[in-house]
């Protein structure tokens, strides 16, 4: 069995993959068969049918790009979704919308007890405004904690874990600060966050997704995000989320892999490394010139933001209904190792 999630980037959220699994199942993927085992991340979409192999869904999402056909779904194996959107996609019974496999973690004996509790805020961005944007200075200044979505993950978790209160738009920071037990605040960049994904999963521990606004962290974010940069903060409100942003249509079909695709993924992964260069780039010039100055104002109203945002009302699940989807999750958990040993 071999697991299939996005390596496109060092997302802890994606990589949680590549060192839960081999704890969680080490004899199972030492077998070397056709079965693959879709995990944790917003993976189930139509072109997931273009990967070889049996597919083994446990904890998994929907959300990006078009959905497969009914049919099409029904060749795999889904023991477990994230929610309650991803279970009437794919017309799967209630039982199934459990909650983010990513609690999985709950199984490993070093995430059984809740750490104490730190003094600062952590702020989580996603990986894309870590990657495009020049948050650290910012963010200590208002006197909170960085945490980089591309770190590894241990260190990410612990951090979570020992924050007094977690700002994510990163959803596997708000995933693993609800498990922990952190109350959180969601916010959104304009471009950068999927809300179908964050109300699937808050749907499935019963809250209700409210984001607040995320501006950007200088002027070549604002950019990044197509937008001219200004010096307006925005008000502390919740972002409306349209109901259609939260409905898919399925595809019509999907060829498996052929030589054309598999030759499109090598260039996807030639122009990562491109990519890569170009931000390490980016990153040196964004305080130069006459951005230096403009950066510097902009910054005092940024942290003065953050400081604000600090005061907003948290997220937190219920105490029950954590432990009602953790007992749900192992059970789920249990039953997939009977079927596939």
């Amino acid at each position: 069995m071999r697991v299939f999630f996005n390596r496109a980037n060092t997302n802890f959220g994606d990589h949680l993959n590549d060192w839960l699994w081999p704890r969680l199942i080490p004899e199972m993927l030492e077998i070397k068969d056709d079965r693959v085992l879709v995990g944790v991340g917003s993976l189930l979409k139509a072109d997931l049918e273009r990967v070889p192999g049996r597919k083994i869904i446990f904890g998994t999402g929907s959300g990006y790009g078009v959905p497969p056909t009914p049919d099409v779904a029904a060749r795999w194996d889904i023991h477990a979704v994230r929610g309650p959107l991803t279970a009437s996609q794919f017309g799967l019974s209630d039982d199934k919308a459990i909650t983010d496999g990513a609690w999985l973690i709950d199984l490993l004996p070093e995430y059984a007890t809740l750490p104490d509790r730190g003094t600062e805020a952590g702020v989580v961005p996603h990986w894309t405004s870590a990657a495009l944007g020049n948050w650290q200075g910012a963010v200590e200044a208002a006197g909170m904690t960085y945490i980089d979505p591309l770190d590894d993950g241990p260190s990410i978790l612990d951090r979570i874990a020992r924050a007094r209160l977690a700002v994510v738009e990163s959803l596997h920071g708000a995933i693993f600060a609800d498990y922990f037990r952190t109350p959180w605040v969601p916010v959104s960049s304009t471009t950068r966050v999927l809300h179908y994904k964050w109300v699937d999963w808050c749907r499935s521990l019963d809250l209700e997704y409210h984001p607040l606004p995320l501006p950007p962290s200088d002027a070549v974010d604002f950019l990044t995000q197509g937008r001219r940069p200004n010096r307006a903060m925005p008000e502390i409100t919740p972002i409306p989320i349209p109901d259609a942003r939260l409905t898919m249509k399925p595809a019509a079909g999907v060829r498996a892999a052929g030589a054309g695709y598999k030759a499109k993924m090598r260039v996807k992964a030639g122009l990562r490394g491109i990519r890569d260069g170009g931000l390490d780039m980016l990153r040196a010039r964004r305080d130069i010139g006459p951005l230096k100055g403009w950066n510097a104002g902009y910054r005092d109203d940024l942290v003065a933001y953050l400081e604000r945002i600090q005061t907003a009302e948290p997220f937190l699940s219920g105490d029950g209904i954590r432990a009602q989807r953790l007992d749900q999750l192992k059970a789920a958990f249990e039953a997939f190792k009977a079927a596939e040993r």
